[in-house]
């Protein structure tokens, strides 16, 4: 619906702009990001259904594993590669919740395929909760990894 749109998609406009007008706005907008980060967690942890986890089982679990850690490698090469430290891209390394409505969206696209759809759709969920789980510890790592090496450049 366009009124959900709107409230999803304002917010976050107005303070762009008013961010980017504004140097002391910035300043006052930043200082209030990290006590909504408990809020938003709160309500994608209660969104989790664990019982997806157990019906993508163990190869599900494994396609969650695989995309933190082999796309982990890749995504934080990435970072580094255009001057980054790595953390960012160790953060992306998950799978979006939004991907378990995927096989959905392509078995209404060719009926054909609905039986596959039907057989992914678990293993996509068992990844998201998975890379839930997997991605912050990733993120983590490379952060406390990075903190030392910048630690020893400091001190060498």
């Amino acid at each position: 619906p366009p009124l959900a749109r709107v409230a999803a998609l304002g917010p976050p406009a107005v303070g762009r702009i008013l961010g980017n007008l504004d140097p002391h706005m910035r300043e006052f907008l930043t200082k209030g990001g990290p006590l909504l980060i408990p809020f938003f967690a709160f309500a994608l942890g209660a969104g989790i259904n664990l019982e997806m986890l157990l019906q993508g089982g163990l190869a599900g679990i494994l396609l969650g594993v695989l995309t933190t850690f082999v796309g982990g490698f890749f995504n934080i090469r990435a970072d580094r590669l255009v001057g980054g430290t790595g953390i960012a891209g160790a953060a992306a390394s998950s799978t979006a919740g939004n991907a378990v409505a995927t096989p959905l969206a392509i078995a209404q696209a060719d009926p054909s395929l609905a039986e596959v759809a039907a057989a992914a759709a678990p293993l996509i969920a068992a990844s998201v909760i998975t890379t839930a789980i997997l991605t912050p510890v990733l993120t983590s790592w490379v952060a406390k990894k990075q903190a030392r090496q910048a630690s020893l450049e400091k001190n060498a």
